[in-house]
């Protein structure tokens, strides 16, 4: 066979094998990618979604708005789908047995869970926007707020025709949970017209609110530069006064950096949100493994933090003092119990007991994973009390994260779900170590975090009646809570392999404390990412901007409007989805807090897999789990800490051990 043909074959093998990887790396903020120039059907659509959602909790008195939602829209014909809960809406209309506005909204709650069900299917089943537009100003009008926000939100998420549409964030939506009650108690009775008297007397510097001179808004690196210094951001915001209100400073609590960090919060709502009310059925253990997956690397993260803080990390208990009442710690304690008698009894008598009554071998064929399905649902409903008839902080998806005795129920579960895994899940189906390649070095560029200054929307703690004039809308001024929260410097991470033929392979990266027994250790990954590796040595450097999952900072609920509204004027090409993905992780958070006298030491464990050419593309980073969850292979998701190991698994030529140092440094000392 002549050399150059082989020559030839080798050359359009790497290139077969690069487009696989170029096709299968998910790249950040995908939908950012495309730039597409709206238009003005889209711009309509985006202006009426912001006034809609605009004070969502308080009446509507948008008169536009408020004239098109005096009826719902009855026509079946209008819908693609007219099924048993739209009908059932129809007899809560008829018995007036509508949430009324003012109760407490809780969707874990049966009678709740039922009627935003009727109300998502009369938005998701709508065949034209404008019969969708109606259904939803007649929502605004007439149906708990709470409610109506979560059926518009499932809505947005799930269906991919309107999920170009930019939704603000839950925090600018309903920014009461994710702040201190001081601060909305503080924002909630700010007087506008008082303030301006107060600032033409010259007794504004008395007020904890600030106008924000020169006119600027924090941080200033936001997705599509909508804030850098080339950008429309001045025209935009011309006619708006941006007011700042100091917030309390939770970089000074302890763990008040990450658990009061609304980005923190906010995950968990997305991922939530993401879970529920689907519609195409998945699998269902994709979305399982993918949960409880997520429900762990939160828990190793928030240990991780806890480590860096000297305090204790390896097995969390239940704080007295917890905002939770003694009934629910005691509702909570007896679940997870009896979930660990369940697993217990399955671990020794290797059998389940069906409700129906029938036992399942658990060692034969699949029954492992009904047993799996049936003792571990990857919904929050069984954690509820029944008939909750007022808001709990550790059960509302909002405030979960706040509450550290979160995290001490969340490590019994998850050490109940490794122990069962641990026992019945059977070996991997593909080989977990590539042949012929090995691990030579890893080099890590300094890790250094500090706290950044940054400004989060608070308008929607104003009045609505601070929006209207001579009842017009308008934005004039925007609220911002000026708070500091947990970054870290951008770094990059370089891989020396060796590799005796060409191949692909998945290197994954965790992050844990600097020793000690492996199943007492939480591992966190940075990344994971598809690379190709050619004969000999390969160099392979990976940007933390990059790592797989991560976000950075979107507009505000302010700046949106007010950018659509240029657009309107054909002053600004508003690009499509600018927003970051809601399910994204935020990247400021990827590393805990460094140390200041001295650093911090931490491992990484790097950790490389073969390349089996079975991976799937999700957009489980947009919420959105209709088509399933992404993996590169068929291993599960978290592997190998889905399961406890046995330290030999993470010992070879695949494996890597790195020392790290981080270090905390000062604002000031970091930016100059």
């Amino acid at each position: 066979m002549p050399s150059g043909w082989k020559k030839k074959k080798k050359q359009q093998q790497k290139q077969k094998l690069q487009q696989q990887v170029d096709r299968l790396t998910p790249r950040p903020n995908n939908h950012n990618s495309n730039w597409k120039l709206s238009n003005q059907y889209y711009l309509n659509k985006q202006r009426f979604m912001l006034e809609i959602l605009h004070h969502v909790q308080e009446p509507l008195l948008h008169e536009q708005w408020i004239a098109l939602g005096q009826q719902i829209v009855s026509d079946k014909s209008q819908y693609v789908h007219y099924n048993e809960h739209m009908r059932q809406l129809y007899q809560y209309l008829s018995t007036g047995r509508l949430l009324p506005r003012d109760v407490y909204y809780n969707p874990q709650q049966p009678e709740h869970y039922r009627e935003t069900l009727c109300l998502f299917h009369f938005f998701y089943n709508t065949r034209e926007w404008s019969t969708l537009r109606q259904n939803i100003c007649w929502a605004r009008l007439h149906v708990n707020p709470a409610l109506f926000l979560h059926a518009l939100m499932q809505t947005m998420l799930k269906r991919q025709d309107y999920q170009v549409l930019i939704m603000p964030k839950i925090y600018e939506l309903l920014p009461a949970p994710y702040h201190s009650e001081r601060l909305v108690r503080e924002a909630s009775k700010f007087n506008y017209i008082n303030w301006i008297r107060q600032q033409l007397m010259g007794s504004g510097n008395e007020s904890h609110v600030q106008l924000v001179l020169p006119k600027r808004l924090l941080p200033t690196n936001l997705t599509g530069d909508l804030r850098g210094s080339t950008s429309k951001w001045s025209d935009a915001m011309s006619e708006v006064q941006v007011l700042s209100l100091t917030a309390t400073n939770v970089a000074e609590q302890k763990l008040g950096h990450l658990i009061e960090d609304h980005g923190w919060l906010a995950y968990w709502y997305y991922i939530n949100m993401g879970v529920a009310l689907q519609q195409q059925h998945p699998e269902t253990g994709q979305i399982r493994d993918w949960w409880y997956w997520r429900l762990g690397q939160i828990l190793a993260r928030y240990k991780l933090e806890r480590y860096g803080q000297r305090m204790e990390y390896k097995r969390l208990s239940v704080q007295e003092q917890g905002a939770e009442t003694e009934a629910m710690r005691q509702h909570l304690t007896d679940l997870l119990h009896k979930l660990e008698l369940g697993v217990e009894q399955a671990i020794a008598t290797q059998s389940y007991r069906l409700p129906n009554g029938t036992v399942l071998d658990l060692r034969k064929d699949q029954n492992w994973l009904l047993g799996l399905e049936e003792l571990f649902p990857y919904d929050l409903s069984q954690l509820q009390l029944p008939f909750a008839g007022q808001p709990q902080q550790l059960l509302e998806l909002h405030t979960m994260l706040r509450q550290p005795n979160f995290y001490s129920y969340a490590d019994r579960l998850i050490h109940a779900y490794r122990s069962y895994r641990t026992w019945f899940q059977p070996s991997y189906h593909q080989s977990v170590r590539p042949i012929g390649m090995s691990i030579q070095e890893v080099l890590v560029e300094p890790l250094v975090t500090f706290d950044e200054p940054v400004d989060v929307d608070l308008s929607n703690v104003l009045h609505a009646r601070n929006f209207y004039f001579e009842k017009h809308f308008m934005w004039p001024h925007s609220l911002q809570a000026r708070r500091h929260r947990l970054q870290q410097q951008p770094f990059a991470i370089t891989f020396q392999l060796d590799s005796n033929r060409t191949q692909s392979v998945i290197l994954r990266t965790y992050l844990t404390t600097s020793g000690g027994a492996i199943n007492e250790e939480p591992f966190y990954q940075l990344d994971s990412f598809l690379t190709i590796l050619y004969k000999g040595n390969n160099t392979i450097r990976r940007e933390s901007r990059d790592f797989l999952g991560t976000i950075g900072d979107h507009i505000s609920f302010t700046e949106l409007y007010h950018y659509v509204s240029l657009a309107e004027q054909e002053q600004y090409d508003f690009p499509l989805n600018i927003t970051t993905p809601s399910c994204g992780f935020p990247r400021r958070l990827i590393l805990p807090r460094g140390g200041t006298a001295k650093p911090l030491t931490m491992r990484l464990l790097i950790l490389a897999t073969p390349y089996n050419y079975k991976a799937r593309q999700g957009q489980e980073m947009y919420c959105d789990l209709g088509d399933g969850i992404s993996s590169w292979d068929e291993l599960p998701h978290g592997y190998p800490f889905e399961r406890f190991v046995e330290p030999q698994e993470l010992l070879g030529p695949h494996t890597f051990w790195q020392a790290v140092e981080l270090q905390h440094k000062g604002y000031n000392e970091v930016k100059n």
